[in-house]
């Protein structure tokens, strides 16, 4: 994978405007000419996976990125809907990269990953945070279990 990507925090988070929507296109038209694949999004990011699938779908540019999103709700169901709501969102039957965010429900949702892995509905799992605090519960998970991603 090419070390180039981005994330859709706060960018991609817009409405239906055409106008904003004509630059993000614009982003993913930058990254795949450069060379990039890596789209990272969340559900916690508001309307981004949306927006970047409707983009995906316009462009016809699906096969070109590599999607990556996250799971970071409590219980198994409600983890099921969230990652099942992202896909759709994405308009991905398969999405390349499910990531457990910041150690939320981390068990829980570690097996639904691993079971939609072998089943072909996730290419790769992973796991996220970003503050100090938690990364020895980080490390002690990625000594503990296996992750393609961190």
């Amino acid at each position: 994978m090419p070390v180039v990507g981005f994330g859709t925090w706060q960018t991609f988070d817009i409405g239906a405007d055409r106008a904003e929507r004509q630059l993000r296109r614009q982003v993913l038209e930058t990254l795949f000419e450069a060379g990039g694949r890596m789209i990272d999004s969340s559900p916690m990011y508001g309307r981004a996976e949306a927006v970047v699938g409707d983009l995906l779908t316009e462009m016809g540019a699906r096969d070109k990125a590599f999607l990556a999103t996250k799971v970071w709700t409590t219980g198994e169901k409600a983890g099921i809907a969230q990652m099942e709501a992202s896909a759709k969102k994405m308009r991905a039957p398969a999405i390349d990269l499910m990531q457990i965010h910041n150690l939320v429900d981390w068990r829980t949702h570690l097996k639904t990953l691993r079971a939609w892995k072998e089943a072909g509905r996730l290419r790769y799992i992973g796991i996220t945070h970003y503050t100090e605090p938690a990364l020895d519960s980080l490390a002690d998970i990625l000594k503990a279990e296996k992750l393609d991603f961190v």
